[in-house]
């Protein structure tokens, strides 16, 4: 009888649940696409590395998803609460008729069973299918073939069934404890308890106002003028948003009643009043779930945004980073603080021109090859005056002083090899005349302003004199780190550089013939190393601080993160995007609850349906907007501190970012506005 009871009331208030099972479905759908990538790599053609990498994407989606699974969980519990309150009056008839407590629980266990299977069966098929797009996109996004066949994860559905089954229980227990909570009275009276006004008095409303602004305006500053010393700041300035959003919010109720009253035309027009009034009590009830809702969007917003872009930003910088098939990097000297004095990384370094030759590699898989290296000067370090009293900017000067080090320094003759490699023509420089250039993001601004002024720059007991205006980002060597680690790098006349000079790195690099690729060459490489030295003294010398990488490798890492980070964001930035606008909807949907008499009213009175409509529309998109601005606004802020971050690993297109987040934005929220619109009506009608 319980069961046919519960049965009926699904059917019966399918439009209660309806919001309720779309967000249930689709976190089901969500959860399992997004853990089903270890299947995914059975069906494409993938290297070792490759596979590696969707193995470890797939590793990193599990542990994510126990944080989306504990996200997911107080959003469901959320959306249940709501459907508890909407029915109060219905379950104290019960009890008024006579029914007991624990009966009634048992006919919720039944409804929660009832939701939880079907959401859980629907989410999964529809999550099924579209996790075969999924499949097809990550075949797009690493270049590789797809032998196509229907791909299904018994891990990722056992793990979704498990996650929401744990959840379904959770809310049955949680629905028993709230109904042995309430009182008789509590149900039969929950439509008629109504918020009372937070902050009575204007002029304290206005107070807090400004000291929202006040906090806003300080984590925006930092934010923005501290540059790359905001990441220092990163705590205080998450605080101080934080606390200013909430005071946002709360001062915002009555400050904006106000403002708007004293605006006679606009306050008097059609239901302006009536509206003003519906969205006064709506922010005033629920300012610190709009906080929460606001920082979640930020979070949403931030994840899409910088996943997308950090995606843009690797595919951008590979064939920068690739300009030979191959480099093996000796590392020479370095410079030991506490000796303050140059040392070399090991007693007895390999020349590397005698040990390449030593290994005896096939010519026929060698098309071309170059060595190039790098030189130190001990007075010729990034804190040098002759640098940072030409740059303006405090963070990069300060940058410059504290983080990087000594100037890398290149022959003429080897710098002109790299720009052929790129297909760049050669610079000339007369004697005593410099190139200077950096190929890290994060400080070329502070390399310019020091270029512009075309400073005398002390070298090996000479003077050179940078004559270049501009510069080209050009790497000496083939590497997964995009050229990062050359901070800085000066050019000058191989005369410059004498025969004693500090050797800081050595690079041999090698373009391949089509008999092998650089991924296979790598092995070969390896393999012909440990035949030639079979003395593990030998052995370790070669191996000493060496760094090996392939064209191939350095591709397939870029790929392999690039999909990645684009993954993370979207995972990340779609959950946060649901769990704000449920938390609106179901907010809005329980005011039209509350809201039923005011607009009956309004009906008897012969106000038109039209402007009916129009006057809730109004008031649900000012909600739903209200939070969304100003995440907006703080993600501009925090995107921005982000970025100065990643400008380490390069410059992506923020553009291209920015329009796929404003699409999922209009996908998602739009739909659970539109969802809410259509739900607040059907409410009124009832």
């Amino acid at each position: 009888m319980y069961f046919k009871l519960a049965l009926r009331n699904v059917k019966k208030s399918f439009r209660d649940f309806l919001i309720y099972f779309i967000t249930l479905a689709f976190s089901v759908c969500l959860f399992y696409m997004f853990n089903s990538f270890q299947e995914q790599q059975y069906v494409m053609q993938l290297t070792t590395a490759q596979t590696d990498i969707v193995e470890s994407l797939s590793r990193i989606m599990s542990s994510l998803s126990i944080f989306v699974a504990v996200v997911l969980a107080f959003l469901i519990l959320y959306a249940n609460n709501f459907l508890i309150k909407r029915r109060k009056k219905e379950l104290g008839v019960y009890t008024l008729l006579g029914m007991p407590k624990h009966q009634i629980s048992r006919i919720l266990v039944y409804e929660t069973f009832l939701i939880g299977l079907l959401s859980l069966i629907s989410g999964l098929i529809i999550g099924f299918f579209l996790s075969q797009l999924l499949t097809v996109v990550t075949a797009h996004l690493f270049e590789v073939q797809l032998n196509y066949t229907f791909v299904f994860s018994f891990k990722a559905t056992i793990m979704t069934v498990l996650s929401f089954t744990l959840i379904f229980v959770v809310i049955m227990f949680f629905n028993s404890f709230i109904l042995n909570r309430y009182q008789l009275i509590d149900l039969l009276n929950a439509d008629k308890k109504h918020e009372q006004l937070k902050i009575k008095n204007i002029w304290v409303s206005v107070l807090i106002f400004i000291i929202s602004i006040i906090c806003i305006g300080w984590a925006y500053y930092k934010g923005i003028h501290e540059g790359l010393l905001a990441i220092e700041l990163l705590g205080p300035i998450i605080l101080a948003g934080s606390i200013g959003t909430v005071l946002f919010f709360l001062s915002l109720a009555g400050f904006m009643l106000t403002i708007l009253q004293n605006s006679k035309n606009l306050y008097f027009r059609n239901l302006h009043c009536f509206i003003v009034r519906q969205i006064h009590a709506s922010v005033n009830s629920n300012f610190l779930s709009m906080s929460v809702v606001c920082i979640m969007l930020l979070l949403s917003i931030g994840a899409l945004s910088c996943g997308i872009n950090m995606s843009s930003i690797l595919n951008k910088t590979i064939k920068f980073s690739t300009p030979y098939d191959y480099t093996y990097t000796n590392h020479m000297h370095y410079y030991d603080y506490e000796k303050d004095e140059f040392d070399l990384y090991t007693t007895s370094p390999l020349n590397i021109e005698k040990a390449i030759d030593d290994i005896h590699l096939d010519p026929s898989y060698i098309a071309s090859k170059t060595i190039a290296r790098t030189y130190m000067d001990k007075d010729l370090s990034t804190s040098n005056p002759v640098f940072i009293d030409h740059i303006k900017k405090q963070d990069i000067k300060d940058y410059f002083k504290n983080q990087i080090g000594f100037v890398e320094i290149v022959s003429l003759h080897d710098y002109n090899t790299a720009r052929q490699a790129y297909g760049m023509d050669p610079i000339q420089l007369k004697n005593h005349e410099a190139y200077l250039y950096s190929n890290y993001e994060m400080v070329m601004d502070g390399v310019k302003e020091i270029i512009s002024k075309h400073p005398e720059i002390p070298v090996f007991d000479q003077k050179v004199k940078v004559v270049n205006d501009d510069f080209e980002r050009v790497s000496l060597f083939t590497t997964v780190d995009n050229g990062s680690m050359e901070y800085m790098t000066l050019v000058v006349p191989d005369a410059i550089i004498p025969a004693n000079a500090i050797i800081h790195d050595e690079y041999w690099n090698a373009n391949l013939t089509d008999k092998i690729t650089p991924e296979k060459f790598s092995t070969y490489f390896k393999d012909q190393m440990y035949k030639t030295y079979d003395v593990p003294e030998d052995i370790h010398r070669f191996l000493q601080e060496y760094y090996i990488m392939d064209k191939d490798n350095v591709y397939q890492s870029s790929k392999g993160l690039s999909v990645t980070f684009t993954y993370i964001g979207i995972y990340l930035g779609i959950v946060f995007m649901i769990a704000s606008a449920v938390i609106l909807a179901l907010q809005q949907l329980s005011n039209a609850d509350e809201n039923k008499k005011r607009y009956l009213i309004l009906n008897k009175i012969g106000t038109d349906q039209k402007m009916i409509n129009r006057t809730i529309f109004l008031e649900i998109a000012v909600y739903f907007l209200l939070p969304l601005l100003l995440a907006i606004v703080h993600s501009i802020v925090g995107i921005q501190i982000v970025n100065n971050i990643m400008v380490m690993f390069g410059k992506g297109n923020i553009f291209v970012s920015a329009l796929f987040t404003a699409g999922i934005i209009v996908l998602i929220y739009g739909s659970y506005f539109c969802v809410t619109y259509i739900g607040y009506k059907n409410i009124l009608k009832s």
